[in-house]
């Protein structure tokens, strides 16, 4: 098959031997610079259009072809749009000549000029992009988030190295290679090199994706590496919850990032939601200052000891489906059921009604007993290699048991049950042992409360 390079072409394949397309009529061109065979188009950007090619000097090795057009996408704009529009262009050669050191970024294989056309010859990276995925396999689960964060900021902080900002960051614009399963950064057709100025700012033209771009970028033109991080935010964003972060923009402008979680459909931990905030924050002075800065935080993320499975909503099911599957998915509360959370809300419980009792039999006063007693509770508690989340639902539990335990039984705590014999040993027993099943009461009632709001909330 020949492949016609009239961009405006709706159907550009042509049989061998043709020597003028059938669809417009535009004269066929079997080779580029004699090298280069068109085998089908991949897809169009603002002022480019892309084909799969084959390499006839590499033994017929696949490489991706990128075809600047001028006039066909800016109409009437005249010669500034399309001197910007090259301008850009030759940038993208030049950050994929700079950056062809790294793995996981394309390699340039050519620039030239043929016909009325500029050509860009780079790396065909055999996989699918991040959107592709999410369609197909559905949400990201934290884990998985994790991972996509600790492969791609490595990339992040090399081409930060280089002074260059990558300005379209998106699912779009990364795949994941089949062969080593590495995320590959591509399209920096509107990546720009940093100013050596001190503050490090540029100024621009208003580039970038809606819903994606942050408002330095899209108000004043101006970018940063922490422009970047946004943008990863938002991407982090978009794979969490499979709901375009564009649609918002358009509805919200950037006021719906303070308010990001209640789009999720799955819990995640509050050390990883405190990055994203961080990621989210629209003044880009109070974002991560570099990927680097990002990457300690994140090695610095406890082990996630529990998980929950990804939603995954096939892009077939209705709406209704949807629906109903998002209302089950809606965690309020932690899944107390987790056998180490049980276990250490049954040891919270036993364990801090003993240290009551021990407290009011030796001080007598309640209100120090109690003071004393929770600034030990919450010590405890709070050393633990917890989420806050987790650690909070411990101690609210334990307090919960406890007032029951000595609201009830008041009368009994007045005497010093731990000098009052074997009786008072046995009752202390008894008490200590109500408290642990007061604790599994409380957990089971919590996770019917869970339950019925992830249902009907």
């Amino acid at each position: 098959m020949v492949c016609c390079l009239n961009p405006n072409c709706e159907n550009p394949q042509n049989s061998d031997g043709a020597n003028l397309c059938l669809s417009c009529g535009t004269e066929l061109v079997s080779l580029l610079r004699n090298r280069y065979r068109i085998i089908a188009p991949l897809g169009r950007g603002g002022f480019a259009r892309t084909y799969i090619a084959e390499d006839i000097d590499k033994l017929n090795e696949r490489c991706v072809v990128k075809q600047l057009v001028l006039s066909q996408f800016y109409g009437n704009h005249g010669s500034q749009a399309h001197k910007k529009a090259t301008e850009l262009f030759e940038r993208e050669a030049q950050r994929l000549k700079e950056l062809a050191e790294h793995v996981q970024i394309p390699n340039l294989y050519a620039y030239f000029k043929e016909g009325e056309y500029l050509y860009l010859v780079q790396q065909f990276i055999e996989g699918q992009n991040l959107l592709q995925e999410l369609k197909q396999q559905g949400v990201f689960d934290e884990a998985k988030i994790r991972d996509f964060l600790n492969d791609l900021l490595s990339v992040l902080v090399a081409i930060h190295q280089q002074q260059v900002i990558h300005r379209d960051i998106k699912p779009e614009n990364i795949i994941r290679r089949h062969s080593d399963g590495k995320l590959v950064l591509i399209d920096f057709g509107v990546a720009k090199q940093k100013t050596e100025t001190i503050n490090t700012t540029l100024a621009g033209t208003i580039i970038g994706s809606l819903g994606y771009a942050p408002i330095e970028q899209m108000q004043l033109g101006k970018v940063f590496p922490s422009s970047d991080m946004y943008s990863l935010g938002i991407t982090c964003f978009h794979l969490l919850t499979d709901i375009s972060p564009s649609s918002l923009w358009i509805k919200q402008g950037y006021a719906w990032t303070s308010s990001w979680r209640q789009h999720l459909t799955q819990t995640i931990s509050h050390e990883l939601g405190m990055i994203l905030d961080k990621l989210l924050q629209e003044n880009y002075e109070q974002r991560y200052q570099s990927a680097q800065a990002v990457l300690e935080d994140l090695n610095n993320l406890p082990e996630l000891r529990y998980t929950l499975p990804p939603t995954a909503i096939p892009p077939t099911q209705s709406s209704g489906s949807q629906a109903q599957i998002k209302h089950q998915s809606t965690l309020y509360l932690p899944q107390f059921f987790n056998k180490k959370l049980l276990s250490g809300s049954i040891i919270a419980g036993v364990g801090s009604s003993f240290l009551a009792i021990a407290l009011i039999s030796f001080l007598g006063t309640t209100w120090i007993s109690s003071g004393l007693w929770l600034l030990i509770l919450g010590g405890l508690v709070f050393i633990q290699s917890r989420p806050l989340l987790e650690k909070t639902y411990l101690i609210v539990i334990a307090i919960i048991a406890n007032i029951l335990i000595v609201f009830i039984f008041r009368n009994l705590l007045t005497n010093n049950l731990l000098k009052s014999g074997v009786n008072g040993l046995f009752l202390v027993g008894l008490l200590v042992i109500l408290a642990g099943l007061l604790t599994v009461i409380i957990v089971v009632i919590s996770e019917i409360i869970n339950k019925l709001l992830s249902k009907y909330f």
